[in-house]
């Protein structure tokens, strides 16, 4: 099998997510990312052991796979942009903040500059303000992206090159 190799961010698009739990064919895009602020990143497995009394050793363990994200900031603070990441409305041009704590659901494909694909079927999007009012440098918003499972026996990742 050939080595595959990527770098670079080419985009970050979005659609709602497919009731079979399949990645959808048509996306747009989410917002233009910060440079070098995107990553996608997994948390060690947690592993449990259990012991007997008799033996110093585990005599079970039990493994639990860590928790996968995708990290980036933007600094598109357009109404439209603030909507798809943080909810809310757009009233008179101008955003506005929505009363509770929204579910954003989509799904997310990463695509980058060598033009290898994380998708991922089926994700909920976080987003907080990073703001720093400053001559030098933009103010940001983190994008936090968490994958969830599509469906039963359904994969929550797909890596690879996108098929036509």
């Amino acid at each position: 099998m050939s080595e595959k190799r990527t770098y670079g961010l080419k985009s970050v698009k979005t659609a709602d997510p497919s009731v079979d739990g399949t990645m959808p064919t048509a996306l747009t895009e989410l917002c233009r990312t910060y440079k070098d602020s995107c990553e996608f990143t997994e948390d060690d497995a947690q592993i449990t052991e259990e012991f007997c009394d008799q033996e110093d050793d585990p005599i079970e363990t039990f493994s639990q796979k860590g928790s996968k994200s995708v990290k980036f900031s933007t600094f598109d603070y357009s109404p439209e942009t603030l909507k798809k990441l943080k909810g809310g409305t757009i009233v008179e041009g101008k955003w506005a903040e929505p009363t509770n704590t929204p579910e954003i659901i989509q799904a997310v494909e990463i695509t980058t500059a060598t033009g290898m694909n994380f998708s991922f079927p089926k994700a909920r999007i976080l987003a907080k303000f990073n703001s720093k009012f400053v001559k030098n440098g933009l103010s940001l918003i983190e994008v936090t992206i968490k994958p969830m499972s599509p469906g039963p026996g359904k994969p929550a990742v797909l890596i690879g090159d996108k098929t036509p």
